[in-house]
């Protein structure tokens, strides 16, 4: 396996301005998956934090807005998985849990697919098309054959199934 180069000055700033650039729509992203609470603002610094450490292993001709946020889910994923091992009412402070270790990309992958598995097709599909290829409302209306405000319907309960988990699905 080669390694790669370490990252020049000038790709640090072009990447650096990418992450600006996506930073409010990955926010949203995670408001929509965090709900209610109030994480969404500690998950994107986790997942900023993740795609910076990553940074080499990123590829400028690839789907950027795709690749931070299947970032942002994963690092949704483990802050949810963390939240659930914690001990409720318990007076320990989070930096004194034991760092969780890091799942290989293959587990991160399976977990993903896992997921998106258990919606229903249509959310699914409604899910990824807006979320991964960017499509709009009106896009995903027509390419299903459905008014927007059941493309709408669809997807706010297809977000609230993700941010659920998998044992009330």
């Amino acid at each position: 396996m080669a390694l790669r180069p370490m990252p020049t000055e000038a790709f640090e700033t072009r990447f650096a301005a990418l992450l600006q650039q996506h930073r409010e729509r990955l926010l949203g992203f995670l408001r929509r998956l965090c709900g209610a609470n109030a994480d969404a603002e500690d998950v994107l610094q986790e997942t900023l934090a993740k795609v910076w450490r990553l940074r080499a292993s990123f590829d400028p001709d690839g789907n950027a807005e795709g690749w931070l946020l299947q970032a942002a889910f994963r690092a949704f994923c483990d802050h949810r998985a963390r939240r659930r091992r914690a001990v409720p009412g318990s007076a320990t402070e989070p930096d004194a849990l034991p760092a969780p270790s890091a799942p290989c990309p293959v587990e991160l992958r399976d977990e993903v697919v896992r997921t998106l598995a258990a919606l229903p097709a249509i959310e699914r599909e409604l899910l990824l098309g807006f979320h991964r290829d960017g499509l709009s409302l009106r896009e995903l209306a027509e390419r299903h054959a459905l008014p927007v405000n059941t493309v709408k319907s669809h997807l706010h309960r297809a977000r609230q199934r993700l941010a659920a988990g998998p044992e009330e699905r």
